[in-house]
């Protein structure tokens, strides 16, 4: 790797200056650790190599006595400040971190730093290496977009899933769209990673597909159902997670929709799955389910009310319904101020 001894010396004092500092940067510790080596003290550039100079545009002339921070994005240089404080403090191997260098001619590059305490002409200083990493964050970032299109993609086709099931039964028109809504805030309420808030909202979205299967005389009958008919409602998990095992999603919407009926006593169906052997996210969508379901309006009776669907899960809290799921929905309406809304009135 190069360094200032490499370059044509001038018969001056500068030069030789120049030349001493240069030596001493190659018995430095790390002076492998990336392509582009400077040293840093008292926030300003006192040695650079040739590799950093070529890497930012400017000479090492023009490096030398300026403040390192001038080359930062102005958007990341608290976070360079910070990331440097802390890793000169730390008593562990120097970690890398990215942000984004501005280089001479106004062109923004991605650097990966690793940046660590040396001593330099006797007096502490910060030594530097820099991998310019702005091919790989262009690729990622195409990745992103591939990815965020497809996820959009995937979300039109499970909605326009969701209004073929719910055309078929017009009393439930909405349960779908009103149990997402909830679950979501529930696991966001659980303090739930975005991605697995997201996989939850998916299979809500769709949990009575399998329905489609449900003949439209038993959805729409204005009366309680018999051994019989219910005996039919509940194959539409199964149903509806063989219909969705075949989508291939990348995490386990089919699975959460199997088991949203599952009870945490193992009386639910359709495998009397019991405890922590249900996925949490089918648990949360069954707390919301069962909320919106006797809260909403019934072809065989009238809507009960929030209140009253509020009261079965804190009453059947760590017996049926997962009680931290519980805690997280009794939150959201006592607290929160959450309301779903019914044919646009609000759920009381």
């Amino acid at each position: 790797m190069a360094t200032k001894s490499t370059l044509k010396k001038k018969p001056d004092e500068q030069s030789q200056a120049r030349l001493t500092e240069s030596t001493e940067l190659a018995q430095a510790p790390m002076r492998s650790a990336g392509p582009g080596v400077c040293v840093v003290r008292q926030g300003k550039f006192v040695s650079v190599d040739s590799l950093f100079a070529q890497l930012t545009g400017y000479t090492e002339e023009e490096l030398l006595g300026t403040y390192s921070l001038n080359l930062v994005h102005a958007q990341d240089r608290e976070l360079v400040r910070n990331e440097a404080i802390a890793e000169l403090k730390a008593h562990h191997s120097p970690l890398p971190y990215e942000y984004r260098l501005v280089k001479k001619n106004g062109d923004v590059m991605w650097v990966l730093e690793t940046i660590a305490s040396s001593e330099y002409k006797g007096e502490r200083a910060a030594l530097v290496s820099f991998v310019d990493i702005t091919d790989r964050k262009q690729a990622e970032e195409g990745l992103k977009q591939v990815l965020y299109r497809l996820r959009r993609a995937a979300e039109g086709i499970v909605q326009g899933i969701a209004s073929i099931v719910e055309s078929r039964d017009p009393h439930t028109a909405g349960h779908q769209r009103r149990v997402t809504d909830l679950a979501g805030a529930i696991a966001a309420e659980m303090g739930l990673p975005e991605s697995q808030t997201h996989r939850i909202r998916m299979a809500a979205a769709i949990h009575d597909i399998g329905k489609i299967y449900v003949p439209v005389e038993i959805l729409r009958m204005p009366h309680r159902f018999a051994e019989i008919e219910s005996s039919i409602i509940k194959t539409h998990p199964r149903v509806g997670y063989n219909i969705l095992k075949e989508m291939d999603f990348p995490y386990p919407v089919a699975e959460t929709v199997l088991q949203h009926h599952e009870r945490m006593d193992g009386f639910g169906y359709p495998a009397g799955l019991s405890g922590e052997d249900i996925l949490l996210e089918a648990r949360i969508l069954g707390v919301a389910d069962v909320v919106d379901a006797m809260a909403s309006h019934r072809p065989y009776r009238p809507a009960l009310g929030a209140d009253k669907a509020l009261k079965e899960i804190s009453h059947n809290r760590g017996i049926l319904y997962d009680p931290e799921v519980v805690d997280a929905c009794l939150r959201l309406f006592t607290e929160k101020g959450f309301k779903f809304k019914y044919k646009g009135q609000d759920i009381t």
